[in-house]
C-alpha cells in the first residue's frame, strides 16, 4: 500500500522497520492552518483566547501581541481522528497472542485483548496511534516517547486584527423576552497559523498516515464548543536529519515577507492564501539557511502527487482496510 512517489523517490528517508534506537530521519509537514469559521483558542475552562506577545518579525524587533494555538490544540484532534479511522475499519478490538495479531470476535474471546484506545486514560500501547504519538506512563507498560513533534503556533497578524467578542442571547418562549447570557473571544474566520509537524524514525506507511490525519482533522480550539473549522494546507514536505525551524520563526520569517512586499497589506486588506504561496518557497530557502543539517524540500509536482496518493488511498475502502490493518499489525507486533 506504499505510495508510489515515496517510494519511488524518497524512500531513503524512512526506516523500514519501528525502530529501537533514533536513526535521526525527519519529515517535515509544513503547513498553514486556515480558520474558515469563528475558533476559540483557548485553555479549557477560560474565558479569553491564549495571547502571547513577541517580537513581531526575525527582523522587526517591535513587539506583538498574537493569538496562540498550543501543541494540543494541534495534535489532539488529529490524533482522534486517526483513532475514528481505526475504529471505523475493524482495527478495535485486537488481541496479540504469541507474536500473532488477532482482529474482532475472535480478539474478545481471549483473555488479554484490547477493547479500544482513547485519550487519555484508556491508552492500548500498541496500536499506530501509540507508537507514533507516544504516551505517558501506563501500568505495566511505561512510558513512549512520542516520534512526532510540534509546537506552539502563533498568528501572522496582531490579535487585534483577528478578533472579535460575540454576545449570545438567550429566549424565554413563555414571556417572549431575550436576555444576554454569555459573551465569547472568537478569532475570525480567514487567520492562518503557520505550523511544522515534525516526525522522527516513522515507516512509510506511518507517514502516509499521520499526513492523512492532518488532512482529514477540520475541527480545532474549544473541544466543547463544536466549532473552529480548520483547513490544513500544505505548503512543502522536507527531508532531514535535523529538525528545521520553530513555529515561531516560520510566523516571524512570513511577517517580514508580507511588510517587505508593497502589495500586502495586513491592517486593511488582510492575509489570503495566495499571498503564503507567493513567499512560501522563499521563506522555507530562508529558514533552511540556518539549518545545521541536510535537508530536502519537497514541494510543485512531487509534492502534489504525494499529498494526491494520500486523498486517494483515504477514498478507497478497498485499500484503506487493509492498509490500516497491516500498519497496525507492524505496530502492535512491535515490542519494546
Amino acid at each position: 500500500m506504499t505510495l508510489s512517489t515515496l517510494q519511488e523517490k524518497y524512500s531513503e528517508n524512512f526506516v523500514p522497520t519501528i525502530p529501537r534506537t533514533p536513526t535521526n530521519r525527519y519529515a517535515s509537514i509544513i503547513l498553514l492552518r486556515e480558520t474558515k469559521s469563528y475558533a476559540i483558542f483557548t485553555t479549557e475552562g477560560g474565558e479569553q483566547q491564549d495571547v502571547e506577545q513577541t517580537p513581531a518579525g526575525l527582523k522587526r524587533p517591535e513587539p506583538t501581541t498574537r493569538l496562540v494555538m498550543f501543541k494540543r490544540k494541534q495534535v489532539a484532534p488529529e490524533r482522534r481522528t486517526g483513532k475514528a479511522l481505526l475504529r471505523q475499519y475493524g482495527i478495535f478490538p485486537y488481541a496479540i497472542q504469541k507474536g500473532q495479531v488477532i482482529f474482532g470476535e475472535e480478539a474478545l474471546a481471549l483473555k488479554e485483548h484490547y477493547e479500544d484506545c482513547y485519550l487519555t486514560e484508556g491508552l492500548c500501547t500498541h496500536c499506530p496511534d501509540c507508537l507514533i504519538y507516544g504516551y505517558a506512563a501506563v501500568e505495566g507498560e511505561g512510558a513512549r516517547k512520542a516520534r512526532l513533534m510540534t509546537d506552539t503556533c502563533f498568528s501572522v497578524r496582531p490579535y487585534e486584527l483577528i478578533q472579535k467578542q460575540v454576545k449570545f442571547n438567550v429566549i424565554d418562549e413563555a414571556k417572549h423576552t431575550s436576555g444576554t447570557i454569555t459573551a465569547y473571544d472568537y478569532t475570525t474566520p480567514g487567520v492562518f497559523l503557520p505550523a511544522v509537524e515534525t516526525t522522527v524514525d516513522l515507516t512509510m506507511d506511518e507517514f502516509t498516515y499521520v499526513l492523512g490525519n492532518i488532512l482529514r482533522t477540520t475541527r480545532y480550539g474549544k473541544e466543547g464548543t463544536r466549532q473552529g473549522f480548520v483547513r490544513n494546507h500544505v505548503l512543502a514536505i522536507a527531508f532531514s536529519d535535523v529538525e528545521l525551524f520553530a513555529n515561531l520563526e516560520f510566523t516571524q520569517a512570513f511577517y517580514d515577507a508580507f511588510m517587505d512586499d508593497s502589495e500586502i497589506d495586513m491592517v486593511e486588506r488582510g492575509l489570503s492564501l495566495d499571498d503564503f504561496q507567493k513567499h512560501a518557497n522563499q521563506v522555507i530557502e530562508t529558514l533552511k539557511g540556518n539549518v545545521a543539517g541536510r535537508v530536502q524540500v519537497v514541494t510543485g509536482e512531487d509534492m502534489k502527487a504525494i499529498l494526491n496518493e494520500v486523498r486517494e488511498l483515504n477514498r478507497d475502502v478497498e485499500r484503506l482496510a487493509p492498509f490500516l490493518k497491516e500498519l497496525h499489525v507492524h505496530s502492535a507486533s512491535f515490542i519494546v
